[in-house]
């Protein structure tokens, strides 16, 4: 019996829990030319007080004008200190932020938010990773982590390239409801996710003229 003990806190060891870094929402589906937001979510598993972040993105596909803080270090009134980077091609280098004085969070909530724009060129998926990610306790001592990323489907809802979304469009994509696709996919399966259904119709129609 004290063996099958042993056993059992050697693997409770082996297998500690990490603070969750995810971009959110995992995945998503844009049009060129579209803005939309990446929050840096964190579920902390012991006490933090600081955090830094890059974001690694296609530079062809996507643009990000900016970086704000959210609201995990300032949770019951805390003051905190936050620098929202500097952006090149395809990086959003050096995010980061504290806790300003002697205090702590252990509640998940969003570091930052940012904020990208498809460039007219966009399409197909393309991931936007994190890297360089370290979270702080109150002392110094980085903790464990585990980093969830995000994929963005740029989808072309002009199925014909006509430059109008129409019920031209919506017909191509009826003509072809149900069918399966593979990568290179067909404008028909507008989101590209191997099948043609409600969810491509639903993309045009959301971008008729």
């Amino acid at each position: 019996m004290s063996a099958i003990f042993a056993l059992f806190v050697a693997t409770v060891n082996v297998s500690a829990a990490a603070s969750d870094v995810i971009l959110k929402p995992s995945s998503q589906t844009v049009t060129p030319g579209e803005t939309f937001t990446i929050d840096v979510f964190v579920s902390p598993d012991v006490d933090i007080a600081g955090m830094q972040f890059d974001l690694v993105f296609d530079g062809n596909q996507f643009q990000v004008s900016e970086a704000i803080e959210g609201n995990l270090f300032k949770q019951s009134g805390m003051d905190s200190f936050f620098v929202a980077g500097s952006v090149n091609s395809g990086l959003l280098d050096d995010a980061y932020g504290c806790i300003l004085g002697a205090s702590d969070v252990a509640t998940p909530a969003n570091f930052a938010s940012v904020t990208v724009t498809a460039t007219e060129q966009a399409k197909g998926r393309s991931e936007l990773v994190l890297t360089d990610v370290i979270i702080s306790d109150p002392s110094g001592n980085a903790v464990d982590i585990e980093l969830t990323n995000t994929v963005i489907t740029v989808a072309i809802v002009d199925v014909n390239q006509d430059n109008v979304v129409n019920f031209v469009d919506y017909g191509l994509v009826e003509q072809h409801f149900d069918e399966t696709t593979s990568y290179p996919y067909p404008a028909w399966d507008v989101n590209q996710d191997n099948i043609v259904n409600l969810l491509d119709l639903m993309l045009v129609l959301s971008h008729m003229d």
